[in-house]
């Protein structure tokens, strides 16, 4: 894949992030070596006094992927890249559908639209300079264009794994793979280059999205990032992960994107700041496991190792004696992870369904392959904010046996009779496709007044305050007996059933709060946080005739709301607990509950 950079790029940001940028500075950490940008040689991190950045990038766009058998691949660079000059975006009339990335012909003074792999079947526009146009093009390697892509943002020093690791020395190159969370968390901010990100037309700069209060620039550019190769590869989730600021380059355009956890800086709210950025200095001590899980479970990668390798950095100080090995058992590398993960956070319950309103998947998962049980959430999708278990009347610490079963013991425990929503996914009316979408049009309108269906008022404002705070959708709700439907409460399950059991592990959400500094687009800073509680939820499972065989499977989560809808003036959570189980009711003997 060879791609291209336009020297004129135009920044997405509403207000102009260049000193931001500049100012920006690098911790105490240095990596081993550096490329000094001036002359593009190898040095000393010890060099770069005044800081450095890493670079974020996908293999196959530093040129063409060979086949070399036995499962290895290697990357040849035949200096097609191309670095275009004086090309003005808004003089020369950008069209308003560029598939994915340009390739400029300087022989026929041309620029065809040329699709990646993943392109559609919708015909590629394609563009002509105008008559008066200065714009020269430039072959280079993957190399040069990065040179010049620093140069240009003023960019001293940089780290890239090609080429500041020992490719042939496997004990350096492990040692530097545990060190990946110190190089891109103390850098000034990660550079991300994202081809697929392009100007679609110079004047949605200046439209605001209603939906979003957003430029429409801004908002083609999130839908070009989550279509991109770099957005879908689990080291690139990773290097974001880890670091505390983002600057993320397309073909023409830019995007400069900081933590809401590090920074007192306006800023638009972006899957970068809410979500992705600084996981370790989030509020607390850090994310939870749920968050990475979140986007994990749907990335890619050429080795599968590679997808436990790159979640271990997150999570440094709780794998630091992990030992990385490509020779260990793929199987057996999964299993460590998530028996360590859930033995220390057991937010990794925290998911709901990963389903359209007409059943279909919403993201293909990518971890199915290795037989992973119910409890880490593969055949759902994690909320992705943080989540604290802030209290669990349980007999004992929970365990995770050799067979990967959960052992969750308790005496309070509790049978809910459910009811599918009357449009979703596990409805009667679930394979009417066209009946399911006008529903999701409907119920993610900003006028939920005009929703016209069979639920009570009550239940459509969870179903819609669920997909717009958790991004997933209400499948079930539980309506308490002799209590009115005000007093139901939402599901969010992977499996249809008619009854399950919910277990005292109460889950607590940190959902951001904003203030807003500016209007239309709209700038915010960070303003504390507003918490949802949840339960997990359990369905029944046998394997066998015989009782004593009788197992669970994680299924998803219980929606509580938040301490006004518990009609609550406390968030203690044995009080919260306390509306849920009658702890006068609670069982005799302990029940040992193994999740399968």
């Amino acid at each position: 894949m060879y791609i291209t950079y336009c020297r004129n790029q135009r920044a997405l940001n509403v207000v102009d992030p260049t000193q931001h940028r500049l100012n920006a500075t690098s911790g105490d950490f240095r990596p081993r070596y550096l490329i000094r940008v001036s002359d593009w040689k190898k040095v000393s991190g010890k060099e770069a006094i005044n800081g450095y950045c890493a670079l974020s990038y996908c293999w196959k766009q530093s040129g063409e992927i060979i086949h070399q058998g036995n499962g290895k691949y290697e990357c040849i660079d035949k200096g097609k890249h191309c670095i275009v000059d004086g090309y003005d975006i808004g003089d020369n009339g950008f069209i308003t559908k560029i598939k994915r990335f340009l390739m400029i012909n300087d022989e026929k003074d041309s620029v065809n639209m040329v699709s990646t792999e993943e392109a559609d079947d919708e015909s590629i526009p394609q563009f002509t300079p105008s008559a008066n146009t200065k714009a020269t093009i430039r072959h280079v390697t993957f190399e040069e264009l990065i040179q010049q892509l620093c140069k240009d943002f003023q960019i001293e020093y940089l780290w890239v794994d090609k080429l500041c690791i020992d490719q042939a020395d496997s004990n350096t190159k492990q040692e530097e793979i545990k060190r990946m969370h110190r190089i891109y968390g103390d850098a000034s901010y990660t550079v991300a280059i994202v081809p697929e990100i392009h100007v679609h037309d110079p004047e949605d700069f200046d439209i605001i999205d209603p939906l979003s209060d957003d430029t429409q620039a801004n908002v083609n550019a999130s839908a070009d990032r989550a279509k991109s190769l770099w957005w879908k590869r689990s080291w690139t989730l990773e290097e974001t992960m880890v670091s505390k600021r983002i600057l993320v380059v397309g073909t023409d355009t830019h995007l400069w994107q900081h933590s809401f956890y590090t920074c007192n800086i306006p800023t638009t709210v972006d899957a970068f700041s809410v979500r992705l950025l600084d996981f370790a200095n989030q509020p607390q001590g850090g994310g939870s496991v749920n968050q990475a899980l979140r986007e994990a479970h749907f990335r890619t990668s050429s080795w599968e190792h590679d997808k436990i390798f790159s979640l271990a950095n997150i999570f440094h100080e709780m794998f630091k004696n992990m030992k990385i090995s490509y020779k260990t058992d793929v199987k057996t590398i999964f299993d460590q992870f998530y028996q360590t993960v859930a033995t220390n956070d057991l937010s990794i319950l925290c998911f709901g369904s990963n389903l359209e309103l007409d059943g279909s998947e919403r993201r293909a998962n990518t971890m199915r392959n290795h037989q992973l049980p119910s409890w880490t959430g593969v055949n759902g999708a994690h909320i992705f904010q943080r989540v604290t278990t802030t209290t669990s009347w349980l007999h004992s610490p929970h365990i995770i046996c050799n067979n990967m079963l959960l052992h969750i013991s308790t005496k309070y425990y509790k049978t809910l009779s459910i009811i599918p929503y009357a449009l979703g996914c596990f409805s009667s009316l679930s394979d009417d496709k066209q009946q399911a979408n006008t529903y999701r049009r409907r119920r993610e309108s900003t006028r939920p007044y005009m929703i016209q269906v069979e639920e009570d008022t009550a239940l459509i404002d969870w179903s819609i305050k669920l997909h717009a705070i958790l991004r997933c959708h209400a499948t079930h709700y539980y309506q308490p007996l002799n209590l009115s439907i005000m007093q139901a409460r939402p599901l969010s399950l992977t499996e249809d059933c008619e009854e399950c059991i919910i277990l005292p592990i109460l889950l607590k959400s940190d959902t951001l709060s904003v203030k807003e500094v500016q209007k239309s687009p709209t700038l915010v800073l960070h303003d504390g946080f507003t918490h949802l509680y949840y339960l997990p939820v359990f369905k029944k499972y046998r394997t066998g005739t015989n009782i004593t065989e009788e197992q669970y499977k994680a299924i998803g989560i219980y929606v509580l709301g938040n301490v006004e809808d518990l009609n609550l003036d406390s968030d203690d959570p044995d009080t919260i607990l306390s509306t849920v189980f009658d702890r006068n009711a609670a069982q005799n003997e302990v029940k040992e509950f193994i999740i399968q």
